[in-house]
């Protein structure tokens, strides 16, 4: 009988040695999203975190490499992190926690430049948003900055005399 159960012991730790070198390299290779996992009593793992990604554009929509770009958290006004985008113009913020937020493109200075569209990140997905600065205004946008300037100044083109008004129309409508 003692036998017996030495050889069910050595049976027994053979299989715990085996289980516990073919499971260690997996429990030690954490994503960032099972390392902030909370674990329910089904030991089903919750994620608590969101990933944010993007892309920085010029005003001329192409790509800004290497642009500096922060995420601010618009609930609590802190920004929460800062990174630097790829040659491509695209960037990425991991582990970022619920809540809404907006990207800013930063100057070398750390003055604001741009700021992208508010959106929100929830637990366990990933969020996708943009921020572009803006186009510049040509030396001739203040001359058509209304319709009917453009329609006198094409008219004067072509020899047509057009004149325009300032005020409001004085007949009855």
């Amino acid at each position: 009988m003692n036998r017996a159960i030495s050889r069910a012991l050595a049976a027994g730790a053979a299989t715990v040695l085996i289980a516990m070198t073919t499971l260690a390299p997996a429990a030690t290779a954490q994503t960032p999203q099972a390392a902030r996992a909370h674990v329910t009593a089904s030991s089903t793992p919750v994620v608590t975190i969101g990933v944010v990604v993007g892309t920085a554009w010029r005003g001329d929509t192409t790509p800004y490499p290497q642009a500096r770009i922060r995420l601010r958290n618009v609930e609590t006004g802190r920004g929460v992190a800062r990174t630097e985008c790829d040659r491509d113009g695209k960037f990425r913020f991991t582990q970022v926690d619920p809540g809404a937020y907006v990207v800013e493109l930063m100057s070398d200075q750390d003055k604001v430049l741009a700021v992208g569209d508010l959106f929100g990140v929830a637990a366990g997905s990933e969020a996708t948003t943009l921020v572009r600065l803006s186009a510049k205004t040509p030396w001739y946008g203040g001359f058509f900055g209304n319709a009917a300037a453009a329609v006198i100044s094409a008219a004067s083109t072509l020899g047509v005399t057009a004149v325009g008004t300032t005020g409001r129309p004085v007949s009855p409508q």
